[in-house]
């Protein structure tokens, strides 16, 4: 008998084992699409994407800093729940490390890897600058050119492949410049799309209201959206920053047409053309406020706070608040850094993404609105301004360098 309750015992404790080990494997999250992140609560992609995000931003300020001479991007990775970073050196991943840890010590490094990266971020980048003036001086067939995180070579888009490949084997093209023809260059079809130019708001002025200028008619309503609500560092004096391709210098911007009658705003007072923004001074009318209207036209009840800024990574997912869409979510970054050329003749640089779904991810009138990440708490943090987009593919420029442009910050 002994023998049987010591069999027993035996017995019971390996169910319980088996039992315990088998809990322990369902405990481990699923994996999920990102069509599928993107359908959940907006509380719980945050779950998924705030810990990945704290990550990347932490190893991309190390990247863009200290570590420069190794850094070739990031790539999110919300299915696998991980955060690539690309060195050209692995060898000093411990260091790097070591330094974002430094950066933020509340984020959790478990979910970084390490993998090898072709170029660092600084060489690419300068790189496509190259191209890009280049283009200016004779045409190349150009639309875009994408640097990305992997770092293994610039991706030019062109309208006319076939063209773009001879006019980059010249002479003229890749002996003016170390920097252009140390690189490889990868030559693919252009995306298409066009720039993307709530109704009559009243101070303090926010982000996603329709705007207008002198010119356009109440038949016409509005032109683009109000951006990124700013204050001037030194002397704290109120801006709102919407793209620079809707406006000239020294126009006076209003608010949309309502009723026979449109509220003024201010008048365009700085402008960055690399990152297709200008900042409209509002001290005349009124203050700033970092709120933005979150869907269409509506009650107060659809406006809601908007707290820091940080760049976008490869991965990640955002939204977009421009008039005429009203809300578009579930923009994954597939292009952290890209530059373009405006339809009027300006080079910008920026983030490219795709709407998951496959829905329209941008529309005319959309421009300047803001473009932000759905943090935990319903926090929206600004990444930027819409440039740029057509179907399901967008383009924004990055409100860190927008900021730093313009010695401005978030507005409080």
């Amino acid at each position: 008998m002994a023998g049987l309750r010591h069999f027993a015992v035996i017995v019971a404790t390996t169910i319980a084992v088996s039992l315990t080990s088998a809990g322990a494997a369902q405990a481990k999250p699923t994996p999920l699409t990102y069509q599928q992140i993107a359908a959940l609560p907006l509380d719980e992609q945050a779950v998924i994407l705030d810990p990945l995000r704290a990550l990347a931003n932490a190893a991309g300020e190390v990247g863009r800093s200290q570590w420069a001479s190794v850094y070739s991007g990031i790539q999110i990775d919300a299915s696998a729940r991980t955060v690539t970073i690309y060195l050209t050196d692995l060898r000093v991943k411990s260091a790097f490390l070591g330094a974002v840890r430094k950066t933020d010590k509340a984020v959790d490094l478990r979910a970084a890897r390490f993998a090898q990266g072709g170029h660092t971020f600084a060489t690419l980048t300068a790189a496509s600058d190259d191209v890009l003036q280049q283009q200016k001086q004779m045409d190349m067939s150009i639309e875009s050119i994408a640097v990305p995180s992997d770092g293994s070579a610039l991706h030019i888009r062109a309208y006319n492949v076939d063209h773009a490949k001879q006019a980059l084997t010249t002479s003229s093209v890749t002996g003016r410049s170390s920097l252009a023809a140390s690189v490889p260059i990868v030559v693919e079809n252009a995306t298409n799309g066009s720039d993307m130019s709530r109704l009559r708001d009243s101070p303090q002025w926010i982000s996603g209201a329709a705007i207008s200028q002198t010119s356009t008619s109440q038949a016409s309503v509005y032109a683009c959206t109000s951006g990124l609500p700013a204050r001037r560092n030194s002397d704290g004096r109120s801006f709102l920053i919407t793209a620079a391709h809707c406006f000239g210098n020294g126009v006076t911007v209003y608010t949309g047409w309502q009723n026979g009658g449109r509220n003024r705003i201010g008048v365009v007072a700085n402008r960055d053309n690399i990152d297709d923004a200008i900042a409209i001074d509002t001290s005349s009318t009124g203050t700033t406020a970092s709120r933005e209207w979150d869907g269409p036209p509506g009650p107060i009840a659809n406006v809601y706070d908007v707290s820091g800024s940080a760049y976008s990574y490869n991965g990640d997912l955002t939204c977009q608040d421009g008039y005429t869409s009203g809300i578009v979510c579930g923009l994954q970054v597939t292009d952290g850094y890209i530059t373009w050329t405006g339809s009027n003749g300006v080079n910008h640089r920026g983030v490219e993404a795709h709407q998951v779904n496959g829905q329209t991810a941008i529309r005319g009138g959309d421009s300047g609105g803001l473009v932000f990440a759905l943090l935990s708490g319903n926090i929206r943090q600004a990444r930027g301004i819409n440039s740029w987009g057509g179907g399901d593919v967008i383009r924004w420029c990055e409100a860190p360098y927008i900021f730093s442009t313009f010695g401005m910050s978030l507005a409080p």
